[in-house]
């Protein structure tokens, strides 16, 4: 790791004690942010929230740009008093002409829809506590070499990763920790992240992006990259060493698949308030859930034993997890109205599998439909954002608020609240399901102050 970081190390300290023409003092920003919340399942029950010091340090100099963040954070859902510390950024940017190089631990993210942007996969973030923190202060950067080169208005970008960047996601016995289709009545065990698979490949990605062209933005990218959330290899145990009747268990591996990328965008500006936004990405390989009906309609509480040698049978003769791999499409259509005061959006995503083996149980068309609005009250001082996220083939639903004010320049308050519904998933659905989190609806209240 030490090797890794230390040509980095010599040229951070190479430009910063060289001699400049033009010197300037770092500037040095911080933030405390605390949240907390009650889930209205149970009116006593606080819901874990967190503790954030976000400290940054922006050096800017003739020949280009140190920057770092470094957060702190107590999560109370790990323990009352534990602390952790992350460098979520680190780079050195040194200017050319016509062109610029980034070298570091950055945030890479290329997309324009603010919410579930197919282009933006290559973007890994904290999802442990990502209801109640902001979306800025959940982004995790990747250690990646980035070279821009501008032509015009337009610029390419290449981008080279030594090694992918998982998601940080919520503990196995977490009330946050998704749903994961698996055959019903079995106990299912999470294996240790460091035995995760696939996630030691290389990356790399070339990017244009067109600048504005009149009213039109244009993007475009091939990758060869890894997005960020894992699959789960299923290991499935009939019976134990020493118990000859049968007591299974489930064991998963987190599973990073590797895969050529093209993506494309734009964004459309009609009139100086309406804006439309469509993206698509296509995925040469992407790991889904195969698990044949026989194993998944098993009732495991009252098993046929005269079934048992062919789930056994079935279970033996598995060698790739129970997962398949195909090509998939993800593809978004949105369009975004912005006032003086007021923001309107709406957007609509797919995720299409042309192909899927007969095994696979997530849909081969998969919809999710959004709509946001924002208020700006008080001249301004008063933001109140609502959204509500609606998933038709599994009818389940997200509704999301917030409301922010400024008590004065560099101190606001917040409170806001999350509601799930819908049905509660069954053993073999294959998406995230907000049904399955109907009881974690909660409301909380949070203090921001910048230094």
């Amino acid at each position: 790791m030490f090797l890794r970081i230390l040509p980095l190390f010599i040229a951070v300290l190479t430009v910063l004690f060289a001699p400049s023409r033009t010197p300037a003092q770092p500037v040095l920003k911080g933030e405390y942010h605390f949240l907390a919340g009650i889930a209205f399942s149970n009116p006593d029950e606080w819901v874990p929230g967190v503790q954030r010091v976000s400290i940054n340090l922006d050096h800017r100099f003739d020949r280009g740009r140190f920057f770092a963040r470094t957060d702190i954070r107590n999560r109370f859902e790990a323990s009352a008093d534990s602390l952790e510390w992350a460098l979520p950024e680190v780079w050195l940017e040194l200017y050319f002409p016509n062109s610029d190089l980034r070298i570091g631990r950055q945030i890479l993210q290329p997309g324009h829809s603010p919410f579930q942007a197919p282009v933006d996969r290559i973007q890994p973030v904290d999802l442990r506590n990502f209801l109640l923190e902001p979306e800025p202060s959940l982004r995790r950067g990747t250690i990646a070499l980035a070279y821009s080169y501008y032509l015009g208005d337009s610029r390419f970008r290449l981008l080279l990763s030594p090694v992918p960047t998982p998601a940080l996601l919520p503990r196995p016995d977490s009330r946050w920790f998704a749903h994961i289709p698996v055959p019903a009545g079995i106990p299912v065990r999470v294996d240790a992240s460091e035995n995760r698979q696939g996630i030691t490949q290389p990356q790399f990605a070339l990017l244009w992006d067109s600048g504005t062209i009149g009213p039109l933005e244009l993007q475009a990218g091939a990758l060869y990259w890894t997005p960020s959330t894992p699959a789960y290899r299923k290991h499935i145990r009939i019976f134990s060493p020493d118990n000859p009747v049968p007591s299974p268990d489930i064991l998963l591996t987190e599973q990073f698949t590797p895969s050529w990328i093209l993506t494309g965008a734009f964004s459309l500006q009609i009139t100086t308030a309406l804006t439309v936004t469509a993206e698509a990405a296509w995925f040469r390989e992407k790991a889904f859930d195969r698990i044949p009906e026989t194993l998944l309609s098993f009732q495991w509480d009252e098993p046929d034993l005269t079934l048992i040698p062919l789930i056994t049978q079935i279970v033996e003769a598995e060698d790739e997890g129970f997962l398949s791999t195909h090509s998939a499409f993800e593809t978004l259509l949105g369009m975004q109205y912005s006032g003086s005061l007021l923001t309107l959006g709406a957007q609509w995503s797919t995720q299409i599998i042309p192909d899927p083996h007969p095994y696979v149980i997530q849909d081969s068309i998969f919809h999710q439909l959004a709509a946001t609005v924002r208020r700006d009250l008080l001249r301004q001082r008063l933001a109140s954002d609502l959204t509500i996220v609606y998933q038709p083939n599994g009818k389940d639903f997200w509704l999301r608020t917030e409301h922010t004010y400024d008590l004065m320049d560099n101190v606001n308050i917040s409170a806001g609240a999350h509601f799930f519904g819908g049905p509660l998933p069954q053993a073999n659905y294959g998406h995230p399901s907000f049904g399955s989190y109907r009881s974690n609806s909660l409301i909380y209240a949070g203090i921001r102050f910048f230094f």
